[in-house]
């Protein structure tokens, strides 16, 4: 009845998996979507689109995600270029796309998805240098940081730099200074992805503030700094794996990152040596500049090539959205042929039981010969006192070397070999060696004692049903499971398993 249940389970889980193939084997995911948007965001928009279509994602989370990816993507030109408008058209879309969704009751309801609205807000009014409105959504996402909880304290401190910055940027230098050096003071020793991609963005908000009022030797050793903790990231990142939602997903990404972000801090410290005046340095950091455009170059060039391999996979998947529900027909066609698989299955095991049942009762018939055969040899009859070996024939050393094994049970010694029998007899290693070879049925004194150990785990079987595999291999003489296992499945035909677990 076990079996049969299993398998029943097993016809359910793949008709189940069948019907929900044609939703989710798709590559048209939000986490598809959200890890490619920064570089390739028509890709990104095409991935959303498909998902709206095969139902991965619904109405509100589309709008959320397209927000995002008019707001934040890094190919600012390219957005703009395909809504068809001015410069940072893409911008006022986002804009208008976040403070939409603040209206929606599902919105409202999620802390974290409301967190997502807010920091899109910011961003964009960031960028459209609307400082009042960048203040005053920061605000707002830091309370909704705080109301989330721990966890999403280092969003709570990434934004405070924020704030930091849109004070000093309205004047308020000192207040604003001193947030931001507040949130580098708490992040400055961690070692979570997190907490170092917020301790950037505090160092970088700082530099710029410094910048902005010609305290450029002041911004080197932040820069500095920021260099160094990706160096430090980059050759621990196991020590940084946070499983946040900022976290690079593999190791293109984390490369992408770290080198986009070395690339900043190379910048500013070039722009801070120029403003200085000192020439020698600010050469030795434009050529590291130089060496970074090399590599992105190269890797634009790849990456142009993926991205036309994903438009073709986004066009293949839209098609099969279009064929699922013909797929669903032939679901249920794959369901029944299923079925009418698990009941030959059932029946092939029937079959195969009844087959294991006559093998298991030869097997204990043959042992049964084999302990009377052994009763035998035990006679005074069989013995033969050792000073008389030398003048055996090899057929009869053979079967003496046999019968001493197995009537003193040498053989349930894992560490048993030749080195004992020349132990016990005084015959040398050839001697023993071509009694074997020449004079009995087994050729080799490891047959032997392999043939001896599985008839004596049968026999341990029968017995002892009580008594684990394991314990049984042990106990025969087998010095680990796995060559147990085989050689039973050698000589007999069946696993121990299926020995112990065919009934009569």
């Amino acid at each position: 009845m076990k079996r049969i249940t299993y398998i029943l389970l097993f016809v359910f889980a793949v008709v189940v998996t069948a019907s929900a193939a044609n939703v989710n084997d798709t590559i048209h995911t939000l986490r598809a979507a959200m890890s490619i948007y920064g570089y390739q965001p028509v890709q990104a928009l095409q991935i959303i689109d498909s998902a709206l279509i095969v139902g991965n994602i619904d109405e509100v989370q589309s709008e959320q995600c397209r927000a995002r990816i008019y707001g934040m993507t890094l190919m600012g030109k390219q957005m703009d270029s395909l809504l068809g408008g001015p410069t940072d058209i893409r911008l006022d879309s986002a804009q208008a796309i976040a403070l939409r969704l603040l209206t929606n009751e599902s919105i409202k309801a999620s802390l974290t998805r409301l967190r997502d609205v807010y920091e899109i807000l910011a961003y964009t009014e960031r960028m459209q240098n609307d400082t009042m409105g960048w203040l005053y959504r920061s605000r707002q996402l830091v309370d909704v940081c705080r109301q989330i909880g721990p966890e999403a304290e280092t969003d709570a401190l990434r934004t405070e730099a924020e704030i930091g910055a849109a004070l000093y940027a309205m004047g308020h230098e000192e207040e604003g200074m001193a947030k931001v050096d507040s949130v580098l003071a708490l992040l400055s020793d961690k070692d979570k992805f997190n907490e170092l991609d917020a301790f950037i963005v505090a160092s970088r908000r700082k530099i710029t503030m410094l910048g902005s009022r010609d305290r450029y030797a002041e911004t080197l050793p932040l820069a500095r700094r920021i260099i160094e903790r990706l160096d430090d990231y980059e050759s621990n990142p196991e020590r940084y794996h946070d499983n946040s939602h900022r976290e690079p997903k593999n190791d293109q990404q984390r490369a992408d990152y770290i080198r986009f972000y070395r690339n900043q801090a190379q910048n500013f410290i070039a722009a801070a040596y120029a403003s200085l005046g000192d020439h020698g340095n600010m050469l030795t950091a434009f050529r590291q500049i130089e060496d970074v455009v090399r590599e992105a170059t190269a890797r634009e060039h790849i990456a142009r090539y993926n991205a036309l391999q994903q438009q073709l996979e986004a066009e293949h998947q839209r098609d099969a959205a279009q064929r699922a529900k013909e797929s669903r027909k032939v679901t249920g066609f794959v369901s029944l042929l299923i079925l009418l698989f698990a009941i030959y299955v059932l029946w092939q095991w029937r079959k195969t039981n009844k087959q294991n049942k006559i093998l298991v009762q030869q097997i204990k018939d043959a042992v049964e010969y084999k302990e009377k055969y052994n009763e035998l040899k035990s006679t005074p009859n069989f013995k033969l006192q050792t000073s008389n070996l030398s003048e055996l024939s090899d057929a009869e050393l053979s079967a003496y070397l046999c019968a001493l094994i197995e009537n003193e049970k040498l053989y349930l010694n894992p560490l048993f070999d030749r080195q004992t029998l020349i132990d016990r007899t005084g015959l040398s290693k050839e001697r023993i060696g071509a009694a074997f070879s020449h004079g009995g049925e087994h050729a080799r004194l490891t047959t032997i004692v392999r043939e001896l150990r599985l008839n004596y785990a049968v026999h341990l079987m029968n017995e002892n049903p009580e008594m684990s595999l394991e314990q049984v291999c042990t106990a025969s003489g087998f010095s680990n499971t796995v060559s147990f296992y085989r050689s039973f499945k050698t000589k007999f035909g069946m696993t121990p398993s299926q020995f112990r677990g065919t009934k009569n």
